[in-house]
């Protein structure tokens, strides 16, 4: 029972590890595409969101491999059956292997199949596609603090999501834990929006269009967080490299007419980068900042639940500040330090109470175990 204890805890810490990954990797990626659409002249958040998607293709790579090398071992086990003498086959424990073959059907009955997979994936890209372009395309009207703080709303439409369709269980620590954090967000966000030093020359004179479109992310980021933990349950369920695979080659065949009718109306001009700069700032955004972090925060949302991922994500904000303090000698104000603070409160109160809840749980299926075991 012990072990099943540390087991359950030790999956709880991998996922923040995982967590905090997530949160240092998406603060340093909002930087670059806030120069990149900035500084760097290169105003193209659909065309960089959708190199991004493409990297997840990538992921099919292994799968397709795995899947080469698993045939050619049937079939080299198959040869060998075939191969077998008379006394041979009489020595075999066929009850053995019965047994085994039992227990792999068992755990394989639990895992989503590769046409389940393919089918979460198709309903999973969308939302994942625009959650993404949504807070991309707000860093071009908008600052990094901005975008950040405004983003931490999903925490909110997490817990309502969440709630509506039973994933997550609603508590008063819950709630006040929520309520703290988005009392720091509002905090963070008056000073942010009112503090003239806050403001950068360089940005839009119409900052109310990042505010909406990063908000408009968050709404999205609290749908897929929870249609994921709804759909799937347990990382155990499903082969996440093929998933994530199918969600890059949705998200690459359906979404490329987007680019000529955004080009065709003047919203996004299509453009090559004309430099290395942008292309190295582009890859490096896609395969780091997309490709790494989003691997790390499905495993991390799995691994915890997504109303701790959505509130850890909430920690982005101080850190965001500190790239401010560190690269932009921006100097925060009395609200700005008092709101994010609260936002650490409010995940460290979250985060306890996960894992309480955790090793409840985790109690309660030993118990049920040995009550099966014992009839």
């Amino acid at each position: 029972m012990s072990d099943i204890k540390h087991l359950s805890q030790k999956r709880y810490w991998g996922g923040i590890l995982a967590l905090s990954g997530v949160v240092f990797i998406w603060v340093s990626s909002s930087f670059a595409m806030n120069s990149l659409f900035g500084e760097m002249d290169y105003n193209k958040p659909f065309l960089v969101t959708y190199l991004n998607t493409a990297t997840f293709s990538f992921y099919l790579i292994p799968s397709i491999i795995k899947r080469f090398k698993k045939n050619k071992r049937r079939q080299q086990e198959g040869s060998t059956t075939k191969l077998l003498t008379k006394d041979d086959r009489n020595s075999i424990n066929y009850a053995a292997i019965e047994e085994e073959a039992s227990n792999n059907r068992k755990s394989e009955d639990n895992k989503l199949s590769t046409w389940e997979t393919i089918k979460l994936s198709l309903e999973f890209c969308i939302l994942w596609f625009f959650a993404n372009y949504t807070t991309n395309a707000s860093l071009a009207y908008t600052s990094v603090g901005s975008s950040t703080i405004l983003s931490s709303m999903s925490g909110l439409f997490t817990l309502g999501i969440g709630a509506l369709f039973k994933v997550e269980k609603m508590n008063k620590i819950k709630f006040i834990a929520v309520i703290i954090s988005l009392l720091g967000v509002s905090l963070v966000s008056y000073s942010d929006n009112h503090d003239p030093l806050s403001r950068d020359e360089g940005y839009s004179p119409v900052p109310l269009i990042g505010d909406i479109l990063a908000l408009l992310g968050a709404i999205f980021y609290g749908g897929y967080t929870t249609l994921l933990k709804l759909r799937i349950g347990n990382e155990d369920r499903i082969d996440m490299s093929l998933f994530f695979g199918f969600v890059g080659a949705f998200n690459v065949l359906l979404l490329w007419p987007i680019i000529p009718i955004l080009h065709f109306i003047g919203l996004e001009t299509f453009s090559v980068p004309m430099n290395a700069t942008l292309w190295t700032v582009i890859l490096l955004n896609a395969f780091i900042g997309t490709f790494l972090s989003d691997y790390l925060w499905l495993l991390a949302m799995l691994m915890t639940s997504p109303l701790v991922v959505t509130l850890g994500i909430s920690l982005t904000i101080p850190l965001a500040l500190t790239g401010d303090i560190l690269f932009k000698s921006f100097l925060p104000g009395i609200n700005y330090a008092i709101g994010a603070l609260l936002v650490i409160a409010g995940f460290l109160a979250v985060n306890t109470d996960a894992l309480h809840e955790s090793k409840e749980r985790t109690q309660e299926e030993t118990l049920r175990a040995i009550e099966e075991d014992l009839l």
